[in-house]
């Protein structure tokens, strides 16, 4: 198979999965709207709704019948004349991403190593220079001791006490910074065995450390504000609550929308400093919190993008999304979320405010532009993000 033909296939197999189920197609059906779903997903989804429309655009659905997609159908029975599936397909993208994140997480390592090693001889050097020092000192105090003037013994060297402080001091801050030089490096959870063989693996106490230090960055309070055309026609913002939710119903919504899907972002574009925003989830059941490029399009999906990066909680599940890669956050869903946006360092932060500021995931960026905060919510039942004021 040609290196274009299999680009090919791989494209095609990206596109027949349904939006509902995640899955390749079974019997795919095409509403009156143009998107696609399994027969049995799309009767399921109805089943469980009040009223009939496309979970992706929420267009009401007036006929009951469906029509099969014939076209779909002759691309997924291409499968059995090739001998393959296109879940095969799929596997072999994702071991793809799988295999390169592995490999820039072992890069990472390697040079955290030879640095460690690095710190480790400069103080073994510093040591022993200070060490040969006090020495001198000592052996002028007892030469000093020995000499008499006037019938009395030259005072000792005052200052060899303090100068054992200041060595303890010196020696105490080389190895802070050597502790200091080990950055936390983001590794997909199935190849975590490469930091503890490394055994660089961080302590709950240095992360919870680090997540102190990082919450007193000077970092500027971002009031959100919202405007329709950058929303859903299914969302709604109330100034005075200062939350977004979903309408269930018609009433009350608008034509205007840039997204297809339930999201919304913010009006302020941010660059060139560090800000923070606290997102309020406790009547949200599924939720997402980031930033993204002005650019990010009507179909783009926060997360799924190479121009956006959020948190995640959907499915029973918390996880940290870029570039449509799922890293998995071990951790109970937080009910308060801040976002740290350090544009200096190139760092996106997500801390639990229910934990203490604990960090639930940081993404390491080299941002070509400003950004925006975006939000999604789950848009099949009644949910809020709310935005608390400082």
């Amino acid at each position: 198979m040609s290196p274009l033909y299999e680009d090919i296939v791989k494209f095609v197999a990206n596109n027949l999965k349904c939006e509902i189920c995640f899955n390749i197609f079974t019997k795919p059906v095409t509403l009156v709207c143009g998107h696609n779903y399994c027969h049995t997903c799309i009767k399921e989804c109805w089943a469980k709704s009040v009223k009939r429309d496309c979970p992706h655009c929420r267009k009401e659905i007036n006929s009951s019948a469906l029509e099969i997609n014939f076209t779909l159908c002759d691309i997924l029975e291409l499968q059995e004349l090739g001998g393959w599936t296109f879940w095969d397909i799929l596997a072999e993208t994702d071991q793809d991403h799988k295999t390169q994140h592995a490999g820039r997480a072992i890069t990472k390592v390697d040079s955290l190593i030879k640095r460690l090693d690095w710190l480790k001889a400069e103080i073994r050097k510093t040591e022993d220079m200070l060490s040969e020092e006090l020495d001198s000192k000592k052996d002028y105090k007892d030469g000093c001791d020995t000499v008499q003037m006037d019938g009395s013994s030259i005072d000792s060297y005052p200052t060899s006490s303090c100068y054992a402080d200041r060595i303890y001091s010196l020696t105490s801050q080389e190895q802070s910074e050597e502790e200091g030089s080990l950055e936390f490096v983001e590794v997909d959870p199935e190849n975590s065995n490469t930091l503890e063989d490394a055994h660089l693996t961080p302590s709950a106490e240095a992360q919870q450390q680090s997540s102190r230090a990082e919450a007193a960055l000077p970092a500027k309070f971002v009031d959100l504000s919202f405007c329709p055309e950058l929303g859903n026609k299914r969302l709604i913002f109330c100034p005075e609550k200062r939350s977004l939710a979903t309408r269930l119903g018609h009433q009350g919504r608008t034509t205007h929308g840039r997204f297809d899907a339930c999201q919304w972002m913010a009006n302020q574009e941010l660059g060139g400093g560090c800000f923070y925003w606290d997102v309020d989830t406790t009547h949200c059941t599924g939720w997402a919190v980031g930033v993204a490029y002005s650019s990010l399009m009507r179909r783009d999906r926060l997360g799924r993008t190479s121009s956006s990066w959020c948190l995640e909680w959907s499915s029973g599940q918390l996880g940290a999304w870029h570039n449509d890669l799922k890293t998995s956050v071990k951790h109970r869903v937080p009910s308060n979320v801040r976002v740290i946006l350090d544009m200096a360092k190139g760092k996106l932060y997500f801390q639990s405010l229910c934990d203490n500021l604990l960090e639930l995931h940081c993404f390491k960026v080299s941002f070509s532009h400003p950004v925006r905060p975006v939000f999604w919510l789950y848009g099949l039942t009644q949910n809020t993000l709310s935005f608390p004021k400082h």
